[in-house]
């Protein structure tokens, strides 16, 4: 592929409107829409909601005061009608506008997957995790922002603990974090703790919900930068629409081969690369870059103290096969969207760099105990 995309504009189904919102209509409430028998039977008749409605609807799960009944029929609801780019912004607004406040540098990526890959969730490798310290051995100034297993074997946070890693930071001493080492991580339950009403009852569904989506999205920073991983090529839509109207800078949301929510190395990624308000659709294929092609099982992870086992052995040099080849590749993106690399070939180049010179395992270093 070209050094920063190159293919067709993406057409948005939900245009610049997305997310527009005239002043008097945020004091609107629950009922002021039909309340939740009204919303619910809309989404059971497969009708769409405006960004206002599910903003409402989520303001309402946000503040403790829906039922767990309610807040699981809008969860199944939504998601057997599938979401809108209009719904997420709306659910995207209500996230953020009760988030503990973190200040970034200007800068700050993110590489995250949206999880609920079902062909691997019996055995899931960190590989946006580790990508951050790969990106940030490579220069790239990274937060990512995550939480523990919703849906996998293996969450971000719950190998990041066992990586020696302080999880439970106050927002303030995070951003200094990120500013002296350039990299942090922002828990979830730390930056969003009006979710512990949601939480249990997501993790209890059992199943990828709009609440995987609106992780990435609802980044307690606001980075206008980032690589993010969408297992299903509707979602990685909808999402890069979202970015685009909240002016990202420059996003990469990937679908990779057999549905995986990163860059893949068993075939071709789909890529939908957002610039300056652009967004084109190009194909990204790791033999082009002069890798090999991996099978599954090289690709294998496993629990939070295997997962971690690995990210010590790519960073200490002694991990060599296809799971160092798809760190590398996914912080090589990271790389690109970071404005350090000038394509992917650039930044898989010098993320191999940062795993053979110890540049990553020192980021890592840094900032365990």
């Amino acid at each position: 592929p070209p050094a920063s995309g190159a293919g067709r504009p993406s057409v948005s189904a939900a245009g610049c409107c997305v997310g527009a919102v005239r002043p008097d209509q945020n004091d609107m409430t629950l009922e002021d829409h039909g309340g939740w028998p009204g919303l619910l039977d809309r989404l059971c008749r497969s009708e769409d909601l405006s960004a206002l409605e599910t903003e409402a609807i989520l303001g309402e799960i946000l503040s403790g005061d829906a039922e767990p009944a309610q807040i699981a029929g809008f969860l199944v609801g939504l998601k057997v009608k599938g979401e809108t780019a209009e719904e997420t912004s709306g659910l995207v607004r209500a996230m953020v506008s009760v988030a503990e406040p973190l200040a970034l540098p200007d800068d700050t990526i993110d590489i995250v997957g949206t999880g609920g890959v079902a062909s691997r969730r019996e055995a899931t490798l960190n590989v946006s995790t580790m990508a951050c310290f790969v990106a940030a051995g490579g220069g790239a100034t990274v937060c990512k922002h995550g939480n523990r297993r919703a849906s996998s074997t293996s969450g971000s946070f719950d190998v990041l603990e066992v990586l020696g890693i302080d999880i439970d930071i106050a927002p303030d001493q995070l951003a200094a974090q990120v500013v002296k080492h350039r990299i942090g991580f922002a828990f979830a339950r730390t930056f969003h703790p009006a979710m512990r009403f949601a939480g249990p009852i997501r993790a209890g569904l059992g199943i990828p919900t709009v609440f995987n989506v609106l992780g990435p999205l609802s980044h307690p920073g606001q980075p206008v930068r980032q690589l993010i991983g969408a297992a299903d090529p509707a979602l990685a839509d909808r999402m890069v629409e979202v970015f685009r109207v909240n002016d990202s800078v420059h996003t990469w949301v990937v679908t990779g081969h057999a549905g995986l929510d990163e860059i893949s190395l068993t075939g071709p990624t789909r890529v939908l690369e957002l610039r300056e308000g652009a967004v084109t659709e190009w194909t990204l294929d790791p033999t082009d870059l002069g890798l090999s092609l991996a099978d599954p099982v090289d690709l294998a992870g496993g629990g939070p103290d295997r997962n971690a086992e690995i990210a010590r052995a790519l960073f200490d040099g002694s991990e060599t096969g296809a799971r160092r080849d798809i760190v590398a590749l996914n912080a090589g993106a990271g790389l690109v969207v970071a404005g350090i690399a000038d394509g992917i070939a650039d930044g898989l180049e010098r993320a191999m760099a940062a795993l053979a010179d110890g540049s990553a395992g020192a980021v890592l270093d840094s900032i365990s105990s």
